[in-house]
């Protein structure tokens, strides 16, 4: 058992070392149950991670809005670099309680961002725009100390302006990727602990340079704007 816990510490930062065009982020999975309730979360990831908000607007629907900056130093092919992306996504979407526990909910989101590679010995510097279209369904136990569940996102992503060195390659690759996610928090709702993992399949491997992994630890409080 404690040989598979750090296995699946170590490979994450495995894959975070190479030079990836598209990123996925953590889901936002906020659990509400009632009108006024906003979450104010952070995941982190090697330097930088995922900064995620929520608000919910009635009894019913609620708004999202999501970043994820990330700058990593590695070792690609012998190579010296560092990489990441500069992303921001904007949710809208409807939560139900089932029970005094259990919570469903399901978002549909959008957004832009911007993957970098560097080669730190050399003047080399790959840009990539994307666009990224989602739908994410979630359930989850909600209790005041102990929040557990499952997001499932689908998610359409469209690459493109492609720069090397400032100049335009023209490649465009459009895919869509198959990302559930586990998420965990512990704590008392105004300081708790959270944590994510999950993977990221493409369906139709026209983006085959992606971060195939979705983990994160961090921090969260919620709070009531009513």
């Amino acid at each position: 058992m404690k040989k598979a816990l750090i296995l699946l510490l170590i490979i994450p930062l495995f894959f975070s070392c190479t030079s990836f065009i598209y990123y996925p982020n953590g889901a936002n999975a906020p659990l509400f149950k009632e009108k006024g309730e906003t979450q104010l979360a952070l995941g982190v990831k090697d330097l930088g991670g995922d900064i995620r908000s929520a608000y919910a607007l009635n009894n019913w629907f609620a708004v999202q809005v999501n970043a994820n900056l990330l700058d990593v130093t590695g070792t690609e092919f012998g190579i010296a670099h560092n990489s990441g992306q500069y992303y921001c996504e904007g949710a809208i979407g409807f939560y139900k309680p089932l029970s005094e526990r259990f919570v469903f909910e399901g978002y549909l989101g959008s957004g832009l961002g911007t993957a970098f590679s560097r080669k730190t010995e050399t003047d080399y510097l790959r840009t990539t725009n994307y666009h990224k279209v989602y739908a994410q369904l979630d359930i989850g136990f909600r209790s005041k100390y102990f929040n557990i569940g499952l997001a499932v996102r689908e998610a359409f992503v469209n690459a493109y302006r492609t720069k090397v060195n400032g100049s335009i390659t023209g490649d465009q690759y459009i895919d869509t990727f198959f990302e559930p996610i586990l998420f965990l928090a512990l704590g008392p709702e105004k300081f708790k602990i959270n944590a994510q993992a999950g993977f990221s399949d493409s369906q139709f491997s026209a983006i085959n340079n992606y971060a195939p992994f979705i983990f994160a630890l961090g921090l969260e409080t919620r709070f009531s704007l009513k």
